[in-house]
C-alpha cells in the first residue's frame, strides 16, 4: 500500500522538481534521477514490445551457459516463489529477461506489465526496478510498490542481485518478484544467497597458470559460497569474488594492479590452513586450491551449447539432491552443508530420519 510519505515524495520529485531525500531511500532516489536524466517521464511509460519467438530463441542460445549455470538456483527458488505467489526472474547483463518461473497466476499478471521473457528491464527501458537498478548500482536492492519509476509497476515488489563474474563483469541478474500487497521481507536475503552460490561455481573452471586462494576470517566458511576467493597470476591479482575483495579491503579496480605482497602475507601454517595477515591488519585462514581445470579466466565457459532435457523434479526432490551434494562436498558434515545451502541443520536431520539423505 502506498504511504502518505511516498505519495508526498512522488509529488515533490515528479511534479515539483524537489529532491525528497528524507522520504525515499538513496538507491531509489539515485535511480529516479538517472531515469529522469535519460528522458523518461513518469506519465509516459514506454511501449515495451517483447522479442518475437525466433528472437527469444536466439537470445536463449546466446545465453545458454548462463541459464545452465543458474538452473539449480532457479529450480530451488521456484518452490519458494510458488508458495508466496511470486516469480523468479533471470536476466542477462543488459537487463533482458531470459526466464521466469514460479506462480502461474502471478506470472500472468506480471506479463501484463511486461515482466516476461524477451523484454528489457534495464532502467533506460523500464525505469526504476530491482533488475535494472541492481545492474546500474552493481549491488543487491529491493524496489517495492511506488518506489518504481512508472506508476503501472507499483503492483510489484521486487528484489534482485547482479551476477558478477570473477573479472568483475556483469553477466546477469537474479530477481524474486511478487505482488506489492504481500510482504516479501525475506526475498532479498534468498536472492543474495542464491547469487553467492552461482558466483562461487564460476571458480570451478579456474585459471591457467594461476594460484587460487580461498580464505575467510572464520575457518568454518572455507569451502562454502561465503568464502573469499582471490586469483593470482605471477603474484598479480587477476580475479576474485565480491567477498574476497571485501575481506581484503579491495575493489574491482585492484584487478591486474594489486600484487600478492600488498594484499596479504602468510604468517604460518595453522591447523585449519594458512594463517594470513591482511593489509588491514586483520587475520584470516586460507587454503591454496591446487585442483585446477585448464580454462583461462578470460574465457569462462559461458558460450552457447545444447541443453539436455531433464524430467521435472518436485521441490522435495530438488532439496534432497542439493543436500546430498552438499553433504558429499563436506564429508558428511551437517553444519557445513547447512551453511552452504542456507538451511537449518534440523532440515537435514529430518531428511536423514526419513532415509532420504
Amino acid at each position: 500500500m502506498e504511504t502518505n510519505d511516498m505519495i508526498s515524495a512522488r509529488q515533490a520529485f515528479f511534479h515539483e522538481g524537489q529532491l525528497p531525500s528524507a522520504a525515499v531511500r538513496q538507491p531509489v532516489l539515485r535511480s529516479w534521477l538517472r531515469c529522469s536524466d535519460l528522458g523518461l517521464a513518469e506519465q509516459r511509460p514506454p511501449a515495451l514490445q517483447p522479442l518475437t519467438e525466433g528472437e527469444l530463441r536466439l537470445l536463449h542460445q546466446r545465453h545458454d551457459a548462463l541459464r545452465r549455470l543458474c538452473r539449480p538456483e532457479l529450480e530451488m527458488l521456484a518452490g519458494e516463489a510458488r508458495d508466496t505467489m511470486s516469480v523468479v526472474v533471470l536476466a542477462d547483463g543488459d537487463g533482458m529477461i531470459l526466464d521466469t518461473i514460479g506462480d502461474a497466476g502471478f506470472a500472468s499478471r506480471a506479463a501484463e506489465v511486461a515482466l516476461r521473457p524477451g523484454v528489457s528491464w534495464k532502467e533506460a527501458s523500464t525505469g526504476t526496478n530491482a533488475i535494472g537498478t541492481a545492474l546500474a548500482e552493481r549491488r543487491a536492492i529491493a524496489v517495492n510498490g511506488s518506489e518504481h519509476f512508472f506508476p503501472d509497476h507499483r503492483v510489484l515488489s521486487c528484489a534482485a542481485t547482479p551476477i558478477i563474474d570473477p573479472r568483475g563483469a556483469l553477466i546477469g541478474a537474479l530477481d524474486l518478484t511478487g505482488p506489492s500487497t504481500h510482504g516479501h521481507g525475506h526475498a532479498l536475503g534468498l536472492i543474495r544467497l542464491a547469487v553467492d552460490q552461482i558466483e562461487h561455481r564460476l571458480f570451478r573452471r579456474h585459471f591457467q597458470d594461476c594460484r587460487l586462494l580461498r580464505f575467510h576470517s572464520d575457518p568454518a566458511m572455507l569451502g562454502t559460497s561465503r568464502e573469499g576467493i582471490l586469483v593470482f597470476r605471477e603474484e598479480r591479482l587477476v580475479a576474485g569474488n565480491r567477498r574476497g575483495l571485501s575481506l581484503a579491503g579491495l575493489s574491482w579496480d585492484a584487478l591486474d594492479d594489486a600484487s600478492f605482497e600488498t594484499i596479504l602475507s602468510v604468517e604460518e601454517p595453522s591447523r585449519d590452513g594458512l594463517l594470513l595477515r591482511l593489509s588491514s591488519g586483520a587475520y584470516a585462514v586460507g587454503q591454496w586450491d591446487t585442483d585446477h581445470a585448464a580454462a583461462r579466466g578470460s574465457d569462462l565457459d559461458l558460450v552457447a551449447r545444447p541443453v539436455e532435457p531433464r524430467p521435472a523434479m518436485t521441490r522435495e526432490e530438488r532439496e534432497v539432491a542439493a543436500i546430498r551434494a552438499a553433504l558429499s562436498a563436506h564429508g558428511g558434515n551437517v553444519s557445513k552443508a547447512a551453511r552452504q545451502l542456507g538451511l537449518h541443520r534440523s532440515t537435514i536431520h529430518r531428511y536423514r530420519k526419513q532415509g532420504l539423505v
